[in-house]
């Protein structure tokens, strides 16, 4: 009985592990190599961790230096045939000639994370690349 007991715990602990797995979020590092604008904040050039989670192809997308959220932005994701070779990020130059972050590709990821408004939009400039 006690076995039992015991082997019941286990399978509940190793079904809860893997549910929360599932609901965690992404997270990748990508290196701004411009300042660019975001949500109303400005990027500085350096890494930053970004983490998405959400539903569907909706996502809210955190960008982090540290321990510190510099910004926080609703974003969709948009399918791709292929898988992307390196992390990068594209731009918009904006009427002001600031630069306007607009999508993110993630390595080994077949989707864009599309930033904002800008998701529909023509993408005028691409860096990150590098």
């Amino acid at each position: 009985m006690r076995a039992k007991n015991i082997c019941k715990g286990l399978l509940f602990g190793a079904s809860l592990f893997f549910a929360s797995a599932a609901f965690a979020g992404e997270k990748a590092t990508v290196t701004v190599y411009d300042d660019v604008k975001l949500n109303g904040r400005t990027l500085t050039v350096g890494k930053y961790e970004i983490e998405w989670d959400g539903t569907g192809s909706q996502v809210q997308v955190n960008f982090r230096q540290g321990k510190e959220t510099i910004a926080t932005v609703l974003a969709t994701i948009a399918p791709t045939k292929v898988a992307q070779s390196s992390t990068g990020y594209s731009t918009s130059r904006e009427q002001d000639g600031s630069l306007a972050l607009t999508s993110v590709v993630v390595a080994g990821k077949k989707y864009t994370i599309q930033i904002g408004s800008q998701a529909a939009a023509p993408q005028s400039e691409t860096a990150g690349n590098r």
